[in-house]
This record gives structure tokens, C-alpha cells and sequence, in this order.
């Protein structure tokens, strides 16, 4: 939050709100003397310095000052190597003092203070905001009014966020929330909490986060939880128990819960599930997050998955990915009915230290030998210089998830596996092919409406699965069962049929062809009896307590009310499947290969598309700033597939034309368009689109595993061309501004952010539904199959749009005079009529029309 600058005169830094030039690029970390050990500055460098519990100097990413002096730097190093050290000659010798970090601590006590007061605010507004004890502490003469349920009540009658606020006199009233905050009103609620967590972790963040709640919530109010993956550095487990003891004797009534998931051999399910990667990241789910939010269901009494709200400690600081993020976090963001509030949200570093050592607060060892971050032994998303350590530190750890990595890296054909660990190529894993004792199969196919799935090995009973779906009717006929499912008004009828080979079974559902949103519900059905681990991801999406995955899926029917979150939370409905990368028909579909280099490594700069804009009729004639033939051609390719010009000629279209105009007068809107075309018309975007999900950052190295998974025929120039193409795209034109590609910077690295688009158009969704219905050649659609895992087109395919966006944009579009979309968004339907008779060049002529 502060900037940070030397204090030399007692080797220590100071906290500015402004650095006047000398504020430090980097937010610096204290060292220790087990670090400089870990990595043998006494024996190599002859550094002198005692064990003192003090930190004896600081760091800048890897480089080491002392007294405002950079004094030695490490580069390189991985899991398997250690790092090269350049001592300085102002490094060399040094006999190093410790620092009193005590005074360190109060010459920042001013600009702390300041610190932790607006943090305390923040918690202090958040609680009063949602807590249901504080409203009625306050509202002692309508104790018996159930305002939570008043104000939910009319957010259903209205269809607008209401909140609780209070008014003169110390009553209450239900006005809408925007209302509220216009009016600068104090409020107390606008969504019913069960329950106020703080999340542990080990770290520095979280333990920060843990004081300051505890000066703010009373300790009957909110309970501490941390998960216990079974990959936690020792050292974590054992701040967790100091924690317990620091606190409790402070506050004995404070409850402090400990949650892990029953599969408790974390190397197992790397098996299991195959390496955890950065586009699997299933260990989070399956190890941290489902043990957490299944055990709230028990401890709150009552099975169902209660609203809580937890304060985390997430900084802007830590990545790219998390830089993204809001302060406070909507609800249902990152896990149904949980609302996260970061209070550290934009401390930064040293301000996290300096409160630690201020309030005598427990460190976790791991930063002692240089950790900067304490997790995972191995992580997807950990540095070479963090599995440097871990291993160094805790190699009998370390070693069984290392051999988990080796057998499947082997699985995979690698040749050089320590090569592939070090440089962290395991991380980009895509695909399930490295997985064991994986019998379990299913194939689909499906024909004018009707769905058959051949499945071998199911891991759970079909009949189970299904009635989450809707409600079931079937009769034994022996060897098979045939019934239906009734989804509100729709019937599904299905067959169950035994094979030759006992382990094996043929599934028909039919009557589905006008309904593919709920061809898509079956299909992960299907799935998730198939692959079920019973990891109980989608357990705690239910928010009833009507299903039961472990020890073997239960479904009670009398609770169940088939809002299919147990399904929709992930890709195929399944965290295995996922993981698998499962396709249907077991292989993956055929590629037009010619047609990805088309761009030869160029993207499209901004000042090409104005100036062809600007000169449509004799671009190419003219000095245009194309450097030669190869972007003469990748510009020209560029043009074809955004439909401004025609495939066999340079001549502009009816099209272009049109976006002609809509540049000129609004460059973005125009650019919306022309990615709607993109997605269609370029295998190097539609391969974007498919496999990188928003509110993802990835780095280049990272992008190219993925290409490579995908298009293993390709040469490596061949992928990286292509992969530049789309790089460049997002960097020098304006497309960058409607967020599905932009450049993110972290130190060295360069990453691209991916995040949705809510901006987008009303003329851009009506185009990108009639694109989507000529595809298909079908008018009648709904909202919820544009948004099923299974759907490689569409709006939200191609810029993340929300359902609520959505369905706002399509209610004015519904006004439009000619009647181009009409919509049915009432009583639960979602279904969008669009006019059969215009394609969608013909859509955006009626809609620029005046």
C-alpha cells in the first residue's frame, strides 16, 4: 500500500506515501540466517553472523541488500540444482549484524497504525454489514422480524439486490442496495450469513488476516479452518498448532476446526487423478477447498451447505491472477453461497513482516530458509526457487509425489524426465493419458435427438446419478430398465441395457433433440457415473444436503430439488473427468492443420486496421505500413477470416462495409465484431477459446505445452508461429481492450490475462446469437445451453458475458422495432426466438440502421 524505502542508518526500511524517487520497485522480505545457510553464504562466502531470531538483512526477489547495499544475487537453480551466488564486492567478508527489528517497527508505527486501522474498518463495516446478531442487537423492537427473509423476499418479487438499512430512530427498512448506497445509508445486511470464517494457511497473509478479525468479531461469532491437504510443508502444520494455543488462551470460547478429505494419501490421488497442473488445478478442489465446505455442513448441524463468509488473505501482490480480484468478493464467486473479504488485500510484502513482528505474532519456519510463499511440497504454480528449497529442506517430502512425477512423465514417452521436472513441463499437463488402473470408459453418440452412451467399468450406479436429474420412473425388465425423466414440463425417455461383458451397459436417452441444454445435463451424468472418485467436489455444491458421494453416491430425493450445481460446477460435471480431458466418441476430433500458421507469426497492429479502414478501397496500393509480403499475407489472412474482405479476393464485403462504419465510429464495438468472426473463421483463436478458461493467466512457456498437447503433428515452428499470431494480436491492436487477451507483466515475465467481458454490446450479442443460430441452423434457443460446459460457441464462449448480462441485454434487445430477438425469462424459462428469415450480416445492417 505504502511505498518502501532504505533505512541505511540502522540497516532497516521505512514506510512512505511517497519514495520521491528512491522507493524500491520490489516490496523487500527480511532474511534469516537458516536461509543464508540453506544456501551456504557461511561456508562459500566466508559471511559471518550469528543464529539470532533477528533477520539480518533483506531481499529483493533474489537479490540481497544490506544496509540500503545490494551485497550478493542468486540466480538459477531448480528442484534438482543449486543456484549460482555473485557476492558484490561490498558482499564480500561481511560480517552481518542482526537488526533490531523492534526499532525497525517503530520508526514505521505512524504509517502502520494507518495500516491496520483501515483494515480494521473494513472488517468492522464487512461484519456489520452481515451479521445477523448485530441487526438484532440493534432492531430490539422487531426481534421477531425475519429481515433476511424480507429482503430475499423482495429481490424475488423485483428481481433487484435488496439490503437491510437502518433508518432514524433505530428502525429498519428493505430498500433496494443501489438505493441504499446512493444515499449513503448504514448497511446492516443484504445477504444471510450462517457463518463468519477466517481461513489459515500457514502463511504470513492468512495469519495477519486471523489477528486483525480477532480484534474486530467477537469470538463466538466466527471460527478459524484450515485444510490440510496432506502436501502442507511440515512447518505449517506446526504454526497451525502454536496458532491454536496463542489464541485460545486469549480467547477460549474461539473454535478452530482442522479439515481433510477422507481420501487421506495425497500421493495416491495424484495417481488417481494424474499430475495436478496448471490447467487441472483438481488438488485445490478435491485436497482444500471440498474438505472445508463439507465439514461446515456438519458442524452447523443441519447438512446443508450453509452461507458463510470468509475473510482470506489474498493480496493483489502475490500473482498475476490474484491482481485481478476485487477487494471483497461477490458471492458465489469462487464457491456457491461463500462471500470472500480480503482485508490485506493491498499490503504489500514488508507491511505484512512489519505487523507480524509489531504484534509478536507466530512465523511460519518455512520463510526462515527463504520461502516467500509456504504451501504444497510440489505445486503447479510454485517457483523453481520455492521447490528449490522445499527440497532441500524436506526431500523426504518431497520424494513420493517426485516419483509420482517420474512414472507418468515416463507414461508419457519423456525421455529426459529430470530435464522435464526441472524446467516444470509437468505442470502444462492438458490430457489423462499418463493415469493407471483407468478402466473406466464411456462413448457417445448422438442422432436426431437421441443420446446412446456405451460405458465399461462404471465406478457408480447409473440409477443413483440420474435422479439428481429430475424425477425418475423405470420398471426391471430383467436384464434392462426402461423409464423417464420428467424435467418441469420435459419427458425424457431412457433404456438401460446390460452388455455380453458383465462390467459394461448401454444407456438410450431420447426425446432431447429441441433440447440441448438438458442433453447436457445427461451427458455429465454419464460422466460422472463413469469416472466418480467420490472426492466430494460436487457434494458441497449442494445446497440442500440431499447428496452424498462417500463412501458411494446417495441421492435423497425428498431433499434433492434438481438445480444440477452438483453438475454444473465443472467441465463434463466431474473432477475426474475433467482431469481425464475425456472426448466423445473416446477420440478427439479431426484438425484442418494447413490452416494454422496463416498468419506466419504476425498479429494485427492497430494503425494496419485504421489505416486499411481509412483508405478501404486502395490499402494495398498505398504506403501502408505492411513490412513486406510475409505481413502483406498474414494481414491479408487476417482480413478473410474477420469477413471485412472476401476468401478468393481482396475486394471489401457487405460485411466489412458495415464494420467499416462502426470503426469509424466506435473502434471496440467494431473489434467485438470482428472477434466474433474470428472465433469462427481461425483455428489459432477457436483453439483459444476452447482450451484457456477465463479468469486464467497464463505464461507463453505455458501456452506452448497447451498447442503442443493439442497439435502434437505440428512442428515446434510451425505451433509457435501460430501461438505468436494471437501473442502479437492481443498486443498491438485494440482488441486487447475487451480483456479476453491482455498482457500482464511480473517481474521478467510476460503472462496473458483472460477475463470476462462484461461490456460487451447489445448489437454484439444479437450478432453473436444469429452467428451462432446460422451455424446451427436453428432459431429456437435457450440461455443455459450457451453456457453448458460442452458448448465450443456463443456468446459466452467468446467473451465470458454472464447469464445476468445476458439476459439484461436480451430484454432490450427484445424492444428493438424489428423484432430481431424475442424472450421468454419468466417462471424459470430462458428460451430466446430469433427471426429465421436474416442471417446475422443482415442483423447488423437492421441494427446500425437509425
Amino acid at each position: 500500500m505504502f511505498k518502501v524505502v532504505w533505512d541505511k542508518d540502522i540497516n532497516g526500511v521505512l514506510l512512505r506515501t511517497n519514495g520521491n524517487g528512491d522507493a524500491l520497485n520490489v516490496s523487500p522480505r527480511p532474511v534469516f540466517h537458516e536461509e543464508l545457510s540453506l544456501l551456504g553464504f557461511d561456508k562459500k562466502w566466508n559471511w559471518e553472523y550469528s543464529e539470532s531470531n533477528e533477520p539480518l538483512l533483506w531481499a529483493l526477489d533474489r537479490r540481497y541488500y544490506y544496509k540500503g547495499e545490494l551485497v550478493a544475487e542468486v540466480r538459477g537453480g531448480n528442484i534438482f540444482d543449486d543456484p549460482i551466488i555473485e557476492v558484490t564486492d561490498v558482499g564480500k567478508d561481511l560480517k552481518l549484524k542482526p537488526i533490531n527489528i523492534q526499532k525497525v517497527v517503530e520508526k514505521n508505527q505512524k504509517l502502520l497504525f494507518l495500516l491496520e486501522q483501515e483494515a480494521i474498518e473494513f472488517i468492522e463495516q464487512t461484519y456489520r454489514t452481515y451479521s445477523l446478531k448485530k441487526i438484532r442487537s440493534k432492531a430490539k423492537a422487531n426481534e421477531e422480524v425475519d429481515w433476511a427473509l424480507l429482503a430475499e423476499m423482495h429481490e424475488k418479487n423485483t428481481k433487484i439486490k435488496h439490503a437491510v438499512v437502518k433508518q432514524d430512530c433505530d428502525s429498519f427498512d428493505i430498500i433496494p442496495l443501489d438505493l441504499a448506497k446512493e444515499n449513503n445509508k448504514t448497511i446492516y445486511l443484504n445477504t444471510k450469513i450462517d457463518q463468519f470464517i477466517a481461513s489459515f494457511s500457514g502463511g504470513k497473509d492468512s495469519q495477519v488476516t486471523l489477528d486483525l478479525v480477532s480484534r474486530v468479531i467477537p469470538p463466538d461469532d466466527f471460527m478459524v479452518i484450515y485444510s490440510d491437504t496432506g502436501m502442507e510443508i511440515p512447518p505449517s502444520l506446526k504454526i497451525w498448532e502454536k496458532t491454536k494455543e496463542y489464541y485460545i488462551a486469549n480467547y477460549p470460547q474461539l473454535k478452530f476446526h482442522l479439515a481433510r478429505n477422507p481420501q487421506r494419501d495425497t500421493v495416491e490421488l495424484w495417481e488417481k487423478f494424474g499430475l495436478p497442473s496448471r490447467i487441472h488445478r483438481w488438488c485445490c478442489t478435491v485436497a482444500k477447498t471440498a474438505p472445508f465446505y463439507r465439514d461446515l455442513k456438519h458442524i452447523k448441524g443441519n447438512d446443508k451447505q450453509p452461507n458463510v463468509l470468509v475473510f482470506e488473505g489474498v493480496r493483489s501482490e502475490e500473482s498475476p491472477s490474484r491482481a485481478k480480484y476485487d477487494r471483497k468478493i461477490g458471492k458465489n464467486v469462487k464457491h456457491a453461497g461463500v462471500i470472500n473479504a480480503s482485508p490485506i488485500y493491498y499490503w504489500n510484502t514488508i507491511e505484512v513482516f512489519l505487523y507480524l513482528f509489531a504484534r509478536k505474532l507466530p512465523i511460519n519456519e518455512g520463510y526462515r530458509f527463504g520461502l516467500t510463499r509456504v504451501g504444497c511440497y510440489i505445486c503447479p504454480f510454485s517457483s523453481e526457487w520455492s521447490e528449490h528449497i522445499v527440497n532441500k529442506k524436506y526431500p523426504d517430502n518431497v520424494y513420493p509425489f517426485l516419483k509420482s512425477i517420474e512414472r507418468q512423465s515416463v507414461a508419457l514417452g519423456i525421455r529426459d524426465v529430470d530435464e522435464y521436472i526441472k524446467t516444470g513441463k509437468w505442470k502444462t499437463r492438458a490430457g489423462g493419458l499418463t493415469l493407471k488402473n483407468q478402466n473406466s470408459r464411456v462413448d457417445l453418440t448422438e442422432k436426431n435427438g437421441e443420446l446412446k452412451a456405451y460405458i465399461s467399468n462404471p465406478n457408480e450406479d447409473i440409477l443413483e446419478w440420474i435422479k439428481i436429474l429430475g424425477t425418475v420412473t423405470y420398471c426391471n425388465n430383467g436384464r434392462s430398465y426402461s423409464g423417464e425423466i420428467k424435467f418441469k414440463e420435459i419427458v425424457c425417455r431412457f433404456s438401460l441395457e446390460n452388455t455380453d461383458d458383465k462390467n459394461s451397459f448401454k444407456a438410450v436417452f431420447s426425446n432431447l433433440y429441441n433440447f440441448p441444454n438438458i442433453l447436457g445435463k445427461v451427458k455429465r451424468v454419464l460422466y460422472k457415473v463413469t469416472f466418480c472418485a467420490h472426492c466430494l467436489a460436487c457434494e458441497i455444491e449442494c445446497p440442500t444436503g440431499a447428496l452424498i458421494v462417500e463412501p458411494k453416491v446417495k441421492v435423497n430425493t425428498n431433499k434433492c430439488i434438481h438445480c444440477w450445481k452438483c453438475i454444473d460446477f465443472i467441465d463434463k460435471g466431474c473432477v475426474m473427468a475433467k482431469s481425464l480431458n475425456i472426448t466423445e466418441g473416446g477420440s478427439k476430433m479431426k484438425k484442418k492443420l494447413g490452416s494454422l500458421n496463416r498468419y506466419e507469426g504476425f498479429g494485427i497492429k492497430e494503425n494496419w486496421i485504421d489505416q486499411f479502414f481509412r483508405n478501404i478501397n486502395n490499402y494495398f496500393e498505398i504506403d501502408n505500413n505492411l513490412g513486406g509480403n510475409p505481413q502483406i499475407r498474414a494481414f491479408t489472412n487476417w482480413l478473410k477470416d474477420s469477413e471485412i474482405i472476401g476468401n478468393n479476393t481482396s475486394e471489401i464485403t457487405d460485411l466489412g462495409k458495415l464494420l467499416q462504419q462502426r470503426y469509424l465510429n466506435d473502434p471496440i464495438k467494431a473489434w467485438e465484431i470482428i472477434w466474433v468472426n474470428f472465433c469462427y473463421n481461425s483455428l489459432i483463436i477457436r483453439w483459444y477459446i476452447e482450451n484457456i478458461p477465463f479468469n486464467s493467466v497464463f505464461s507463453k512457456d505455458d501456452l506452448e505445452e497447451l498447442l503442443k498437447i493439442s497439435y502434437q503433428e505440428l512442428q515446434p515452428r510451425t505451433r509457435n508461429n501460430a501461438l505468436n499470431s494471437i501473442l502479437y494480436l492481443f498486443k498491438y491492436s485494440d482488441i486487447s481492450k475487451i480483456k479476453i487477451g491482455t498482457n500482464v507483466k511480473k517481474g521478467s515475465t510476460t503472462y496473458i490475462s483472460k477475463l470476462p467481458y462484461e461490456e460487451v454490446n447489445s448489437i454484439t450479442v444479437a450478432y453473436s446469437l444469429y452467428r451462432y443460430a446460422n451455424s446451427k441452423n436453428r432459431y429456437n434457443l435457450t440461455v443455459s445451453e450457451l453456457y453448458t460446459s460442452e458448448q465450443k460457441q456463443g456468446i459466452y464462449k467468446e467473451f465470458g458475458v454472464s447469464k445476468e448480462r445476458l439476459q439484461n441485454v436480451l430484454r432490450t434487445l427484445q424492444e428493438n422495432k424489428n423484432g430481431v430477438v424475442k424472450v421468454d425469462l419468466v417462471m424459470g424459462l430462458d428460451n430466446i426466438s430469433l427471426r429465421e428469415d436474416l442471417t446475422y450480416t443482415e442483423v447488423l445492417k437492421l441494427l446500425l440502421e437509425k
